[in-house]
């Protein structure tokens, strides 16, 4: 499983990834970065090159996107707390282009993750997370989260390292 990340930049990204690591520590599920995914990508790596050449040519980067709502709901184990955003005209060009260049299937609704419902350890998803309980913490989130606007300025390439989704052993393997 491979993915086009944007990441937040300087403070945004510390101030996320620290509701991040406290949602996962005081519900015992798994950290990762803070990130908004641009598109899968579910060929041939290859394909980064062209990715990498239209980043740098587009001009898009950094984009502002503006938080619509902060949202918990049994959606997937990996879009259960997050900060949706509004998919103006440039996110939507940005990450329309890059689906049509990595051959990407149909695009979700853009999203920064808050928390995921898998079990830090074993990986499984939590039931015992229900939509109750997640929209709760979504609450909790949307009091922590002071910011109106993100700034999304980094495009990496992430990896799970493997045909299933462990969380644990996601790494950046590429800039673009």
């Amino acid at each position: 499983m491979t993915s086009i990340w944007l990441q937040p930049q300087g403070d945004q990204e510390q101030a996320l990834q620290g509701l991040i690591d406290r949602m996962a520590d005081e519900y015992q599920t798994v950290r990762f970065r803070p990130h908004l995914t641009v598109c899968g990508v579910p060929g041939d790596l290859a394909v980064l090159d062209a990715a990498a050449a239209y980043i740098k040519k587009c001009g898009l980067l950094p984009l502002t996107v503006e938080k619509a709502a902060v949202t918990g709901a049994v959606i997937t184990p990996f879009r259960a707390v997050f900060i949706e955003v509004e998919n103006s005209p440039g996110l939507r060009e940005f990450r329309e282009r890059l689906r049509d260049i990595v051959g990407a299937p149909v695009l979700i609704p853009p999203h920064i993750s808050l928390l995921y419902t898998l079990d830090r350890d074993s990986q499984a998803p939590r039931p015992d997370l229900d939509a109750a309980m997640l929209k709760a913490i979504a609450a909790r989130c949307a009091d922590a989260i002071k910011n109106t606007h993100f700034t999304l300025g980094r495009a990496v390439v992430n990896s799970a390292g493997g045909a299933q989704p462990d969380a644990r052993g996601w790494k950046v393997i590429r800039s673009l």
